[in-house]
């Protein structure tokens, strides 16, 4: 993967990635730090996501509004995708890996549906 695809971003402890309601265009990919997802206007605590895990994955489905908000926990990287990105790539690719990664991000956007109707939850 190319940073000219993906780009890395860097965030501080505290900063908002994104907030409920927003347009939803990027998904992010932690390589390092935490980040809690949680909804508002109650803070409803969803999950703490870490390096290896990732989270926003409706940009890519749908290009949909936010359902929750995303403040880093620590200061943190993150690998950024967009659907245009990724798009290029899987373009660029035989037609057996859109397939595969449209069933990725479906998997993963079912599992963050779970978590966030049933917080606290392991999958």
């Amino acid at each position: 993967m190319s940073e000219a695809y993906f780009p890395i971003q860097s965030y501080k402890a505290g900063d908002v990635l994104f907030s409920r309601g927003d347009a939803a265009h990027t998904f992010y990919m932690i390589e390092s730090g935490e980040v809690d997802l949680f909804v508002p206007p109650a803070n409803t605590f969803l999950v703490r996501l870490g390096a290896g895990e990732a989270f926003g994955e409706q940009a890519i489905l749908t290009g949909g509004v936010r359902g929750a908000t995303a403040i880093a926990v620590t200061d943190m990287v993150c690998i950024q995708m967009t659907a245009e990105s990724l798009q290029e790539i899987v373009q660029s690719q035989t037609s057996l890996i859109r397939p595969v990664l449209e069933g990725l991000f479906l998997q993963l956007y079912l599992q963050n549906s779970i978590r966030s109707a049933i917080p606290g939850i392991n999958l």
